[in-house]
């Protein structure tokens, strides 16, 4: 019996331990810094927006984005709504840019407040944020390290947006601290997404 030499990819989808290694190497978060409370929460919460948004492209820091709102979720894309023109897929929520700490800005739309379901969506994302952070304990604990129901570039981004949150509050003195004290100390949901509350 003649016995085959192991395959480096490690896995039929080409995924293996070192193509893994080398991805989470290329995202290693560059210069986390210490931040206050309520910036920390802020990257948790608009970094989780995007990364829960469809896209199969590998993200760099520096580069603009376009973040929509489709019938069936958020969509990131390369081209910005005068590009697409009348073939805009969807709701244009903002563009948005990867920090060389792995956490993301998003500026809104200047109209987004005439829309009212994309801010219906927008609000659903924040309550489902408020309720994850509030039901972890420590902050830390409710941080995106590995989710397995992630498509294959957002699970690398989520635990690379981890480990600089992890840094971050390190840094800041706020390691242990919980989620629900840290969101006591913001100014809700105006705080986060800039989003006037409909209570």
């Amino acid at each position: 019996m003649i016995e085959q030499e192991p395959s480096r990819d490690g896995n039929p989808q080409g995924k293996g331990l070192v193509p893994v290694l080398d991805a989470l190497k290329a995202l290693r978060p560059f210069q986390p810094e210490a931040k206050s409370g309520e910036q920390i929460l802020r990257d948790f919460c608009l970094s989780t927006l995007v990364l829960s948004a469809s896209f199969d492209f590998r993200a760099v820091p520096g580069q603009t984005y376009y973040l929509y709102r489709l019938t069936e979720g958020w969509n990131l894309s390369l081209i910005s709504p005068v590009e697409w023109g009348q073939r805009c897929p969807g709701p244009y929520v903002g563009h948005c840019e990867l920090a060389i700490d792995m956490t993301w800005t998003l500026v809104l739309a200047e109209n987004l407040g005439t829309d009212g379901e994309l801010l219906d969506a927008l609000e659903a994302h924040l309550a489902g944020f408020i309720d994850r952070v509030t039901q972890a304990g420590r902050l830390e604990d409710a941080l995106p390290i590995y989710e397995s129901g992630l498509p294959y570039q957002q699970r690398m981004m989520a635990t690379a947006l981890s480990t600089s949150l992890q840094t971050s509050l390190l840094l800041s003195g706020l390691n242990g601290v919980s989620g629900a004290q840290l969101l006591s100390q913001g100014q809700g949901r105006q705080f986060f997404l800039g989003v006037q509350s409909t209570e």
